[in-house]
């Protein structure tokens, strides 16, 4: 489908009848699909202006999106740039001492946009595509300014015979007449030159009075057409929002009502949840397989304890005879006693213990929550279920750490995940926010990190108790740390840690920076799968 100056001008008139005071509720503007959804009380309003589709559609009234804006107000006129294929909506606040604002749909050449302009101000505050172009400037905060003019002969409708003829009737072959009609006489376009080349002054006085429209849906090399008048083939409809309906069906796979199911940052948050949730099966039935038996491990610790007296002190191995007379090599840390070296091989056949134990379960439930979502994103995408199903499913969506326009709260200073052990580990959201998670979202014992020498986000192992965690959580935690700092992309991170007691907010000291004492580092890799695979839904 085409737009001319003619064809916006007729649809502006319909619309301007079937909204005249409609009661606006709020609206959408979605940029990757090049959309604008103006909910209204009775009706639903869709502007569509992607370069490869460019259609109005009036639907039945639908519950607003959680992501559309809300703009309590009245449809105040709908019309038409003069000679311009762009359509204006005057839209006047209920409430408020608001100037009230338009939304303007440009379907000009190949340049299609839409925009939210101030009534009096003519301030841009919003814009689906934000654009630079030589003679305006499309951007939030700047004065809008309408297309170019092209500054065409009867843009007011008047146009005596005399100048139509001087203007075509000089012209000699069809196609310099053909180009002389098009720059110099308005309202004229590809779609009817043909006719008007034919038809003359006459026709064209025809074509631009209201009184002689009448819709019609007619045959291009192009495909079905809606016009305000009859072109050559095609035939008459009741009105052109019903002939742009069935352009629309004839061209388009999805039905405006489908595509208005279909909004896209939704279904793009969901596809991200089910991405995280599938990458989660991956990761955990990963481990389940590599997990090794905690019986010979925990054998190990039973092994230096019962050779306490021939385990060196600083030596990082020790060969020692098991109890079915072999040699084994145990590695050992050297800054630990033979006791502590034996309680860090408990420790880690108890974690092995929780793994196998607890994983198996952890496995089916991510897998049986990926199912879910995959099924409901599905059952969006074939009209099955309405969206609000899934923006319930999701939340609000969060900016900045906090709820979007509509959340009833903040969010949570961090982002939560879950070790292999169980324990839980809370990743700060930023500079600000991390001073609220260490000094308000932690207890004493708890294990507190972050990259040395690094800007990042603080990390809080939750622990509680007097010795230190196992040594794969507090490795999972530090590779957390390292993933949400500014050397996510170094081979190998250093990460301090320290007991959250330990850590202390100096005086005047800007947000995130602290003091943390008793300090221990670990040295680990950064994985984002580690992350995926960590994280709690």
């Amino acid at each position: 489908m085409r737009w001319d100056p003619l064809l916006a001008r007729a649809v502006a008139a319909e619309l301007a009848v079937r909204l005249d005071r409609a009661r606006v509720r709020s609206l959408l503007i979605e940029p990757d699909e090049r959309r604008i959804l103006l909910y209204l009380r009775e009706s639903t309003l869709v502007l569509e202006l992607h370069p490869e589709a460019g259609w109005i559609s009036l639907l039945d009234p639908r519950e607003p999106l959680p992501s559309a804006r809300p703009l309590a107000s009245r449809v105040i006129g709908v019309r038409s740039l003069p000679d311009e294929s762009a359509i204006i909506f005057g839209l006047q606040r209920i409430r408020g001492k608001d100037e009230g604002v338009e939304l303007v749909a440009e379907y000009t050449g190949n340049r299609w946009n839409g925009l939210v302009v101030g009534y009096r101000s003519r301030q841009i505050r919003h814009v689906l595509v934000p654009r630079r172009e030589r003679e305006r400037r499309l951007e939030v905060g700047h004065r809008y300014e309408p297309p170019p003019s092209n500054d065409r002969a009867g843009r007011d409708g008047e146009l005596p015979r005399e100048e139509w003829e001087s203007i075509v009737g000089s012209a000699q072959e069809p196609s310099e007449r053909r180009r002389a009609l098009l720059s110099g006489v308005a309202w004229t376009s590809s779609i009817n030159a043909d006719a008007l080349l034919e038809g003359g002054w006459e026709r064209w006085r025809q074509m631009i009075d209201p009184t002689r429209w009448q819709p019609h849906l007619i045959e291009t090399d192009r495909g079905p057409q809606p016009y305000p008048l009859a072109l050559g083939e095609g035939e008459p409809v009741e009105s052109l929002l019903e002939a742009i309906a069935r352009a629309r069906g004839a061209s388009e796979s999805t039905s405006p009502e489908h595509a208005l199911l279909l909004p896209t940052r939704l279904l793009e948050r969901a596809r991200r949840r089910l991405r995280k949730l599938e990458g989660k099966v991956r990761g955990l039935a990963r481990e389940l397989d590599s997990a090794r038996d905690p019986g010979p491990v925990r054998a190990i610790g039973d092994l230096i304890l019962a050779r306490y007296h021939e385990v060196p002190a600083g030596a990082d191995e020790v060969v020692l005879t098991d109890f079915e007379g072999d040699e084994v090599t145990v590695e050992l840390d050297p800054a630990l006693p033979p006791d502590r070296n034996a309680r860090t091989y408990y420790d880690e056949a108890a974690r092995l213990e929780r793994v196998l134990q607890k994983l198996p379960a952890r496995v089916e439930e991510a897998r049986a929550q990926a199912g879910e979502w995959a099924a409901l994103i599905e059952a969006v995408e074939a009209g099955e279920e309405p969206p609000e199903t899934l923006a319930e499913r999701l939340g609000p969506e969060t900016v900045g750490g906090r709820r979007g326009k509509g959340g009833e709260s903040p969010s949570l200073p961090y982002h939560r995940y879950r070790s292999s052990g169980g324990l839980e580990i809370r990743v700060g959201r930023g500079a600000r926010r991390n001073d609220d998670l260490t000094f308000h979202h932690s207890k004493p014992d708890d294990i507190w990190m972050h990259v040395r020498e690094a800007p990042g986000a603080h990390v809080i192992l939750r622990w509680g108790r007097k010795e230190n965690p196992p040594r794969r959580d507090l490795l999972e935690a530090a590779t957390l740390a390292a993933l949400g700092s500014e050397a996510r992309n170094a081979g190998t991170v250093p990460v301090d840690w320290t007991r959250r007691k330990y850590v202390r907010k100096p005086r005047n000291a800007p947000p995130g920076a602290v003091l943390p004492d008793r300090v221990e580092t670990v040295f680990v890799e950064p994985d984002p799968a580690l992350r995926d695979r960590l994280e709690i839904e």
